[in-house]
């Protein structure tokens, strides 16, 4: 079985930066806590791009 390994761009990666910072993480912060940081920003992509016809806002 192949393991499940995602390349990520450098605007998604500064995405998830952004939504940590958001939350108060210093640094990198834990594994759990960069887990929780791409879940949300991918959800929030997703929504982003349904609402707003494809085009993304951030309204940090």
């Amino acid at each position: 079985m192949a393991a499940g390994v995602i390349i990520k761009t450098e605007e998604r990666r500064q995405h998830e930066e952004a939504v940590m910072r958001s939350f108060g993480v210093q640094g990198s912060g834990t594994a759990a806590q960069r887990e929780a940081a791409e879940v949300i920003a991918a959800r929030s992509n997703e929504v982003a791009r349904s609402q707003n016809g494809g085009k993304k806002y951030y309204g940090y």
